[in-house]
Formats: C-alpha cells, sequence, structure tokens
C-alpha cells in the first residue's frame, strides 16, 4: 500500500518472498534454536538519529525534506 500511494502508476507489486518485505530479522541459533538478537534490515538513516527519534516515539521514516500540506513545494531546512 506504501508504494501504490506514492506510485500510483504501478499496477502490482512482487517480491521473492514475504520476508523481504519484513522489517526485523531474527537470527537464531542453529543449534539451540533460541533467538540471539533481532537484526534491523531498514536502511541506515543518513543523519543518524533513528534511535534518537524512535526513543522520542517520533518515526524517522515519514520524515523527508518536503513540507506536506502547506500548499507548495516547499523545501524543510534541515
Amino acid at each position: 500500500m506504501y508504494i501504490n500511494a506514492r506510485l500510483p502508476e504501478l499496477a502490482s507489486i512482487t517480491v521473492s518472498s514475504l520476508e523481504d518485505l519484513e522489517d526485523f530479522q531474527n537470527v537464531i541459533d542453529e543449534f539451540t534454536g533460541e533467538v540471539l538478537y533481532v537484526e534491523d534490515k531498514r536502511s541506515p538513516d543518513f543523519n543518524g538519529d533513528r534511535e534518537t527519534m524512535e526513543y522520542q516515539g517520533l518515526d524517522p521514516d515519514v520524515r523527508g525534506p518536503f513540507v506536506f500540506g502547506s500548499g507548495g513545494s516547499m523545501i524543510r531546512p534541515a
């Protein structure tokens, strides 16, 4: 839905597996089967403050340089 909302000209999207759409991956010990840690598969943040923003309850994936809802295509300064 996210990609279709951003690019409405796309009719369909096919991925090789549903795991490709997940943001996190469990790293499992092959001998015991327990989860060792959870790996973040998202791309790194451009200025490195993803953890700080998530701690503050903000979603860093929705921010960007463009101001939406202001009636124009203004660029937001950093």
